[in-house]
């Protein structure tokens, strides 16, 4: 027996040594942790500046609760394509905050955690990935992206916010290098019931546009105007009209007899600008208004419908109308994107659209 125990506690040792530094890891959302997913998502600063910021609601990381988050990694999305490889400037912030995804913000502040924690700011090199055709993609070095932490992020519950801005690195810029990502596939029903006129009309006769798949609770409506630059732009939302009225019945100088009025009443107007692009090659698409409304995450707003039409005041013109309705599903991912440029305090924000992650956790 005496002999033994020098045998015995260096074993003892190494085994306790080894359990303690294993590395885990846990992929979001969990059915994709082998298989692609139904979406390509953008890796921030791959072409121009942008900042995504994403929020994983706790039903996801319940392994990870009382761990120390080593790493996050985006794997790339199935493709009979070669993905060339280069390097993006990356600067991460992890915070857990009380805002439920269903619940985001367009505004990153609202949805950042009151102390957020830098985990990594320097330069992340990306493969050249090979042909993956799917559905199953490995999570290989060539495959994915990794972001290290300098630091551990301790997770202790909640939604996590992860605050990722990027940033192309010269010469090394990365070209079309997608990631997987995940979007619920369903949202509201848009018609279009004609009744634009005027000088900003597309091919198509439409100068009023909606985005389906923002219709769901907790989602955005999200509205497209176009009209003359700089102009007055109103957004009209009401009930439709099933037999519209001549814009010049109004009494309003209309800018042809086509101009036509869908709306049976008038429940909220709201004015923006349509704004021009500053690139001269879209000169004669005129200006274009974008107006965002939060819609409640709450069953109170299934089958919702309204219809929206714009007044393109300076021309007195109307755009399409277009009836819209909220779908009748609750999103259930549990997680939210939000985008846009990192000098801005607003991006666009989804409630049902993500990248899918990999964390490393200790």
């Amino acid at each position: 027996m005496v002999m033994d125990k020098p045998i015995l506690l260096p074993v003892l040792a190494l085994s306790f040594a080894a359990a303690t530094t294993a590395q885990s890891v846990a992929v979001v959302p969990a059915q994709y942790a082998a298989l692609d997913a139904n979406r390509m998502s953008a890796i921030p600063g791959s072409v121009d500046p942008s900042r995504h910021q994403i929020l994983v609601g706790a039903s996801h990381l319940t392994a990870l609760v009382g761990h120390g988050i080593q790493a996050i990694e985006l794997r790339r999305s199935a493709s009979n394509r070669v993905y060339q490889g280069g390097a993006v400037d990356l600067a991460v912030d992890l915070s857990i905050t009380p805002t439920n995804p269903l619940d985001c913000s367009p505004t990153y502040a609202v949805n950042a955690g009151t102390s957020p924690v830098n985990v990594f700011t320097g330069t992340v090199a990306v493969a050249t990935s090979p042909a993956s055709p799917g559905p199953a993609v490995s999570w290989s070095p060539a495959n994915t992206v990794r972001i290290p932490f300098a630091t551990p992020f301790h997770y202790t519950g909640g939604t996590l916010c992860i605050d990722i801005v990027g940033t192309p690195v010269t010469g090394q810029n990365l070209p079309w290098w997608p990631a997987d990502g995940v979007a619920e596939a369903f949202g509201g029903t848009v018609t279009d019931l004609g009744g634009g006129c005027g000088s900003y009309l597309g091919w198509t006769g439409q100068s009023a546009f909606l985005t389906p798949h923002s219709l769901v609770a907790g989602g955005f409506l999200e509205v497209f105007g176009q009209g003359t630059p700089y102009g007055l732009a109103i957004a009209a939302f009401g009930v439709r009209n099933p037999n519209p009225v001549p814009l010049w019945l109004t009494g309003l100088p209309a800018a042809s007899p086509s101009c036509e009025l869908h709306l049976n009443s008038l429940d909220m107007l709201m004015p923006t600008v349509f704004l021009p692009d500053p690139d001269p090659a879209y000169a004669g698409e005129g200006g274009k208004a974008h107006l965002t409304i939060k819609i409640p995450a709450s069953p109170v707003v299934f089958g919702y419908t309204m219809t929206t039409q714009w007044l393109d005041w300076s021309e007195m013109a109307t755009s399409n109308a277009i009836e819209w309705s909220v779908a009748s599903l609750m999103p259930a991912l549990d997680m939210a994107l939000i985008t846009g440029h990192p000098a801005e305090a607003t991006g666009r924000a989804t409630p049902n659209i993500a990248p899918v992650l990999r964390f490393e956790y200790q």
